[in-house]
């Protein structure tokens, strides 16, 4: 499926679209409890400091073969962005 016919696909009501490396599509569904469930956890990571490396949402190629978006990472302080000819990749 090409980019332009996704971009003007309908997706379910209550779902946030993500276009990732190499073509992926995360699709995730959103909720005011989702939400408010991120929101209170990243409130709660900064209890780590705020050096801590903490994303929400950012495709994310982890050495497994468990690549995402996660709503909220907490990644290691060593965590070195990977450099890619499709995207840019976080290694934790």
């Amino acid at each position: 499926m090409s980019v332009d016919a996704i971009t003007h696909t309908e997706f379910p009501a209550g779902y946030v679209v993500f276009f990732g490396a190499n073509g992926k599509i995360i699709m995730t569904p959103q909720s005011e409890e989702h939400s408010s469930t991120i929101r209170s956890m990243q409130i709660d990571s900064l209890a780590l400091g705020r050096h801590a490396k903490v994303t929400s949402d950012v495709y994310i190629d982890f050495p497994a073969d468990e690549n995402s978006a996660p709503d909220l990472a907490i990644l290691r302080e060593d965590a070195r962005r990977r450099a890619s000819a499709t995207a840019s990749r976080t290694s934790c």
